[in-house]
């Protein structure tokens, strides 16, 4: 195999001496086999040799990138110089949005040898014996590694998308001995962070890539899903990164008072209260931000009296049609095909349905909207017959109708599948669409809080059949035909008003 090669890359081998052989060797095998490649043939690191921290507490502002990225995504931070590396592993995962899923290590520079260089340990490193007197990063202070301007730190998380970040020292502030500074605080950034496991800067490009080509639609349909509600990467603001940077390190307990407090107090609806009991400070921050989203109407707009007029008919109508003496029902507990083509046509369900319409096990819309009817209690099955309540007989109103069956479609004996229905409420009252896809944030969500229904956690399939309720409902009152039609201002006035009533029955606060 050796004849194979060019005689110029021949002799250039031939003269490596072994450790230069070794390492590229080591960058071979971390280019083509994998980040665990890396190991194979690893020459000796040895120790980073750092100086005393400053004598002053010094104030560094650095300029953050993400490499292999474009359009570049990056921060400008000022931290104090005392932070130790492990802290700012927490304020890198703030800055960008990232949720510390994966393992991370800092590569100290000025050269960039990732995987083939010396770093700093972490808790979960294995040490080897040749190793040893080596610098764990919470024992490194950060002015010990950045010192004058244009010196670098490189920091590498998740190493299987493989994000590096060139850390960049722009400028060094002495502080007086009475100041106090904030550990960190950003003063500019660029896009948002990458999305956590879209697969490293080549799923991250993808992602852009289709974004400005027609949001998202190109992207197979699976993957369409997995993105957030309301993605944009190019969105991103200095008042989130801070936002994000003030909560980084909190405890759950410390979060919650936090968001308790003051005049933008979190108004939590009180259907996610054990979801709250579960989620760690960055699930909560996302949840804070989402009801934040939610509970403000004027995206939208409240609804008007034609809103409120068309989310109350098809109830209405059925609690008209049961009238005094209720609906006769078959043997087999279904209304008869005569009425069920009745409410078929009257109702337009033919336009988004397909069949006669003639038998309610075989019309889901029918039947959905008959499910509900008594989920709510506005009608209930008496000897052969569905008869309308005494509370559906009361509400006269379409205001209070609408508002009875926003405060009772939601509710459920087990907490947890209340609170997952609060969620796509959540969802669909941020985005203003009642989406099939809201499963994959409700499940992501819930799993995050550490639930499962399977091994990797809860199945987005399970999630929508605990929140079929809610979605069912919402997307009756989108007027949309089921998973098809593009949502307007009145669709979504309508979907997002009717989830801030089955989240906060009580009104908005």
């Amino acid at each position: 195999m050796a004849q194979d090669l060019p005689d110029d890359l021949r002799q250039a081998i031939a003269s490596m001496t072994p450790d230069e052989l070794h390492q590229l060797l080591a960058e071979i095998a971390a280019a083509s086999g994998g980040l665990g490649a890396p190991e194979f043939g690893r020459p000796r690191v040895e120790p980073v040799v750092l100086p005393d921290p400053p004598e002053d507490d010094v104030l560094l502002t650095v300029r953050v990138d993400v490499d292999d990225v474009r359009p570049p995504v990056w921060r400008r931070l000022e931290l104090r110089g005392d932070l130790q590396l492990d802290e700012v592993h927490e304020i890198l995962q703030a800055a960008f949005g990232w949720l510390d899923g994966h393992l991370h290590r800092f590569w100290p520079g000025p050269a960039k040898r990732i995987w083939t260089g010396p770093f700093f340990t972490t808790e979960l490193d294995e040490i080897e014996p040749e190793d040893e007197g080596m610098q764990a990063e919470d024992e490194v202070r950060l002015d010990q590694v950045l010192r004058q301007p244009g010196d670098r730190l490189f920091y590498t998380y998740d190493f299987g998308d493989d994000w590096t970040c060139t850390i960049k020292l722009e400028k060094v502030v002495t502080l007086d001995d009475d100041a106090e500074a904030e550990d960190a605080v950003c003063t500019a950034a660029r896009m948002a962070g990458p999305l956590e496991n879209c697969g490293g800067p080549p799923g991250h490009q993808e992602l852009v890539d289709a974004f400005r080509a027609g949001g998202l639609a190109a992207l197979d349909p699976d993957l369409r899903a997995w993105v957030p509600p309301g993605w944009d990467p190019f969105e991103e603001d200095v008042a989130s990164v801070n936002e994000r940077l003030r909560i980084a390190g909190m405890t759950q307990a410390e979060l919650m008072e936090s968001l308790a407090s003051g005049q933008d107090a979190v108004p939590w609806p009180s259907a996610l209260e054990p979801m709250l009991d579960l989620a760690l400070p960055d699930v909560l921050s996302e949840l804070a931000e989402l009801t934040r989203t939610a509970r403000d109407g004027s995206r939208y707009g409240d609804l008007t009296a034609a809103d409120l007029a068309a989310l109350a008919r098809p109830y209405r109508y059925l609690v008209d049609l049961a009238g005094e003496d209720g609906i006769p029902l078959t043997q087999a507990g279904w209304m008869k095909p005569a009425v069920v083509e009745q409410i078929y046509r009257d109702l337009g369900f033919e336009d988004g349905w397909i069949g006669k319409g003639n038998r309610e096990d075989q019309t889901a819309p029918v039947a959905d909207l008959r499910a509900r009817c008594q989920r709510v209690g506005l009608l209930r099955k008496h000897r052969g017959r569905l008869l309308r309540t005494r509370a559906a007989a009361a509400l006269t109103d379409d205001e209070d109708l609408v508002q009875h069956v926003a405060a009772r479609v939601g509710a459920d004996k087990n907490d947890l599948v209340q609170a997952a229905m609060a969620l796509f409420a959540l969802v669909s009252a941020a985005t203003g669409e009642a989406g099939y896809d809201h499963r994959v944030p409700v499940a992501d969500l819930m799993t995050r809080c550490g639930l499962r229904t399977t091994s990797r956690g809860v199945d987005p399939h399970h999630a929508l059949e605990w929140c079929r309720p809610v979605w069912r409902t919402l997307s009756d009152a989108s007027g949309l035909q089921l998973l098809r039609g593009e949502p307007d201002q009145q669709s979504r006035r309508r979907v997002a008003g009717l989830a801030r009533m089955m989240l906060w029955p009580q009104g908005v606060v």
